[in-house]
């Protein structure tokens, strides 16, 4: 990998503006009301929810997102997938130079 190469790859690590962990799901849930049409019919389920689901110091963590919200959190998550391959890439770059040093 060349010195331009290594800084397109620096680019691509600082242009994340965001950067989550974990995953989101939708959701559909029955509310609990026996006279509610979703007692009957699971079709009838209230939703969609969108929750967020991470791990934080081995804890699980939830939330229920906004509309608002769950086009960043994906995208976040996306970043964070693309940051660790960024990063992969870096670690093999910095073996290759390593290894030309020793020889």
């Amino acid at each position: 990998m060349n010195t331009i190469k290594l800084n397109k790859l620096l680019t691509g690590l600082v242009e994340k503006d965001r950067i989550l962990i974990g995953s989101v799901l939708k959701s559909y849930k029955k509310c609990g009301r026996a006279n509610c049409k979703c007692a009957k019919d699971k079709k009838n389920w209230h939703g969609p929810y969108h929750i967020w689901t991470r791990k934080e110091n081995g804890k699980t963590i939830t939330k229920t997102l906004n509309l608002n919200q769950v086009s960043l959190v994906e995208e976040a998550i996306r970043n964070m997938g693309n940051l660790k391959i960024l990063i992969e890439e870096w670690k093999r770059y910095s073996l290759t130079e390593i290894e030309k040093v020793s020889k």
